[in-house]
């Protein structure tokens, strides 16, 4: 285990967010997450800070920010626990991947989900992602149930009066008689 840094961890501000959405990028390739890839676009960073900076955190070495972490919390009425929190996205500079941010960044925002009557933290990964399976195991969550992420690709179809290349979907008679 490497040396615990000396790291600040403080709420994100809006002039992070281009730095975290980059940090994300470099993190979130097509090569070695092509799900989360699919996902990770600058709305992601400003819909979270929109809603719920208090669950928005940097870790920040010398101005430069090293790892993130985005989350919120989900009410529902008619549930045992009501508030639950919910860990989006969290991400560490590869530099410093050993130096124990991610933990950090974790316990922070689980301090905060706590003080705001959060009894539940949901966090959700690729089945195959056994670096982020090990991480969460070792703050003690466990997996409740195996969920499986669909997906489809749309193939390109060139419609009349429209210049090949362009989606379309197909229309119902079509449809219906695939089925």
């Amino acid at each position: 285990m490497a040396p615990r840094l000396r790291i600040p961890i403080r709420e994100m501000e809006i002039d992070d967010i281009a730095s975290v959405y980059h940090l994300g990028e470099q993190l979130f390739t097509s090569e070695e997450f092509p799900i989360l890839y699919r996902t990770w676009d600058p709305y992601e960073v400003t819909e979270y800070f929109s809603s719920d900076p208090e669950y928005c955190l940097v870790a920040e070495q010398k101005g430069i920010i090293v790892g993130f972490l985005l989350a919120t919390t989900i009410e529902k009425e008619g549930t045992a626990w009501k508030k639950y929190g919910y860990l989006a996205w969290i991400g560490v500079d590869e530099a410093f991947q050993r130096a124990r941010l991610g933990r950090r960044l974790y316990k922070e925002l689980e301090k905060r989900l706590a003080e705001d009557g959060v009894r539940m933290v949901i966090a959700d990964t690729d089945g195959d992602n056994e670096a982020a399976i090990g991480f969460f195991n070792s703050l003690g969550f466990s997996t409740r149930a195996q969920h499986l992420w669909l997906a489809k690709t749309l193939h390109r179809k060139a419609r009349k009066g429209k210049p090949g290349g362009q989606f379309a979907p197909e229309t119902e008679e079509e449809e219906a008689g695939r089925l």
